[in-house]
């Protein structure tokens, strides 16, 4: 099974029923809830989004249907999705902060456990409305006597074991309004905070050159600090109007907070506000039947990203040189029709000797790659 690194397009602030600004039928019955669900898992997909956060502000009553709708969405012909083609649902939070008085996107890994959303709540000094209430709990914001800064707010998060390393935190860094940290005054908590990344509710083409500048770096008085910065379409419409309008590319291989916290470090590679150009033609498997050295050996690729890693002499170069052979090194001569158009394009002009022929259809006979 492929398990590396792939492009995900995200939509990581959507809103559910239970927002207070609702648009839409509520939905309060457990029916409802799955019917809502259901709908919103179609609508993704038809959207084409790999990949959704679930925000309800200082709520996450939601998340668990829609998780769940996720995990048994079935295809046009009633068969179930398979697991590596699901939408991913992260559970989250749409975060009011007092100091600094903004707002933040909190995310968390996408297989976090469910029963330990209260404890996160109780230390945010959240009290929800109960779940079978139709709408969250009217928005208080979270106290200076919690956090004074996001610095204390991921130390106050760190302090809980099972949190710590599996969470994000996302400033809004939109151009003016109340929920940006990108406001005159407030440089010192942009320079010290930890966050990696940010998020605006639009298009990042909105912003000014003054914040393009501040989030690329390039200001003394924000500390030329960088960061990522992620679309979101804010979508709270039951028609999903809004949902996928504003959307970004994100790299990883398994769907957690330390993967976007990675991919935010290294937003020119692994983060893209529009669609990354991928090969339309690579090698998805190699197999190697009888190596003398490393045994049978078989390795799914992918399209995107492969990285081969292993101490010395465990075979690294070895797998690169059957990869080379299969590529590289076909005798010009050979019209095999079997051959692939990738084959054929890398055949090398420079004859082999009658020993290096013998080794490499020995190596051919022994290796299958497969093309995509």
């Amino acid at each position: 099974m492929d398990k590396g690194a792939h492009f995900y397009k995200c939509d990581f602030q959507v809103h559910t029923p239970r927002d207070i600004n609702w648009k839409g039928k509520n939905a309060v019955t457990d029916e409802e809830r799955k019917a809502y669900s259901e709908d919103l898992i179609l609508a993704s997909r038809a959207k084409g989004l790999d990949a959704i956060a679930i925000t309800d502000h200082h709520d996450f009553a939601f998340f668990p249907y829609i998780k769940k709708a996720a995990e048994s969405e079935l295809d046009d012909s009633g068969n179930p999705i398979s697991e590596n083609n699901r939408i991913i649902v992260f559970p989250g939070l749409e975060l009011t902060l007092a100091s600094p008085p903004c707002q933040a996107l909190f995310i968390l890994d996408a297989d976090f456990p469910e029963n330990l959303f209260q404890g996160i709540l109780a230390a945010l000094g959240i009290t929800p409305n109960e779940s079978t209430e139709q709408s969250h709990a009217q928005i208080r914001a979270i106290p200076g006597t919690i956090a004074q800064n996001l610095t204390e707010l991921y130390d106050k998060l760190d302090s809980l074991d099972y949190l710590k390393g599996r969470y994000i935190i996302f400033p809004h860094v939109q151009d003016g309004g109340h929920k940006t940290i990108l406001r005159s005054g407030f440089a010192e908590y942009y320079k010290s905070m930890p966050c990696v990344g940010g998020y605006v509710d639009g298009s990042v083409s909105k912003l000014g050159n003054g914040n393009l500048a501040i989030i690329n770096g390039k200001d003394r008085n924000y500390g030329f600090k960088s960061i990522a910065v992620i679309q979101t379409s804010d979508n709270r419409n039951q028609s999903h109007e809004d949902l996928g309008k504003h959307v970004t590319w994100i790299k990883w291989s398994e769907a957690t907070a330390e993967a976007l916290r990675q991919a935010c470090l290294a937003k020119e590679s692994r983060m893209s506000q529009d669609e990354p150009l991928l090969p339309n033609i690579w090698i998805t498997s190699v197999s190697v039947s009888n190596s003398k050295f490393l045994g049978r050996v078989n390795l799914d690729l992918n399209q995107q990203y492969n990285a081969i890693i292993g101490g010395r002499g465990t075979g690294k170069s070895t797998i690169l040189e059957y990869l080379r052979w299969g590529l590289c090194d076909q005798p010009v001569e050979n019209n095999d029709p079997d051959l692939t158009a990738v084959q054929k394009s890398s055949m090398t002009k420079v004859q082999s000797s009658q020993s290096q022929e013998r080794d490499y259809l020995r190596l051919v006979r022994d290796l299958n790659l497969n093309f995509f």
